[in-house]
């Protein structure tokens, strides 16, 4: 799963169809397709689904039948993110054993703790059907909520503003920075959740205006969504989530 800075995952897509597909053949005097059909994406809510699309990934290869267990794939991310495998620049481990916490990992105590909950996680995740259950739209992968605000993301107030009689839509009012925000937000976490979702603001933007990286304040955004759905008593506490398989 690739998480990235702007939208433009067709263009590396296109770049690894064609630059990379053209080295590979020249490299071993294959002639053909290197790539059968077309690439899809979906768009994943990370706050409710990242850690589900992440097992599901990891158990690819034993659904497949190449191995008995992920960690016996030696090609896959399963074996960094438990601990049998050096951990590489490009692999975002840390904020994934973040997410499987629902807190910084900062002790090696944390980080021995985040390793044996990934794992079992993975190991629940046998027989989980992922895509029949939470694919909304063919392409997202989350509730309608989420849906609505990537189409708003995409083309700001036009979704919705198609289906309010002129008349009934609200005013337009002055966009407010991030300064504004995180001077208004009862946390830093709260700020960034509203000025992402209500603002507008991007993360890239945000990651950007605070030094952090985009994948950071992805982390302090799902966190803050996290913690107003466990007090409105929506979700599992992430140790139950991580041990318990969907029906």
């Amino acid at each position: 799963m690739l998480q990235t800075r702007q939208g433009n995952f067709s263009l590396l897509t296109r770049h690894i169809n064609g630059v990379y597909s053209q080295a590979y053949k020249r490299r071993h005097g294959k002639v053909g397709h290197v790539f059968q059909g077309r690439f899809k994406a979906i768009l994943v809510d990370e706050g409710a689904y990242l850690l589900e699309v992440c097992r599901y990934l990891e158990l690819n290869p034993v659904r497949a039948g190449m191995v008995a267990e992920p960690g016996a794939w030696l090609w896959s991310s399963y074996r960094v993110h438990v601990g049998k495998a050096a951990r590489v620049s490009w692999l975002d481990t840390a904020a994934l054993h973040g997410f499987m916490l629902g807190q910084d990992v900062d002790s090696p105590k944390a980080s021995a703790r985040a390793l044996k909950l990934y794992a079992a996680h993975v190991a629940a995740g046998h027989g989980v059907s992922l895509w029949d259950q939470a694919l909304n739209r063919q392409i997202y992968l989350g509730d309608n909520d989420f849906v609505q605000r990537m189409l708003d993301a995409a083309e700001p107030g036009s979704a919705r503003s198609r289906e309010v009689p002129k008349a009934q839509r609200p005013k337009k009012t002055m966009k407010l920075g991030l300064t504004q925000w995180l001077a208004q937000g009862p946390s830093r976490e709260e700020a960034l959740r509203r000025a992402h979702t209500e603002g507008g603001l991007t993360m890239t933007a945000m990651a950007a205006e605070l030094g952090l990286t985009v994948a950071r304040v992805s982390q302090l955004v799902s966190r803050a969504e996290r913690g107003r759905e466990m007090k409105s008593g929506r979700r599992h506490d992430l140790q139950d989530f991580a041990l318990i398989p969907w029906s």
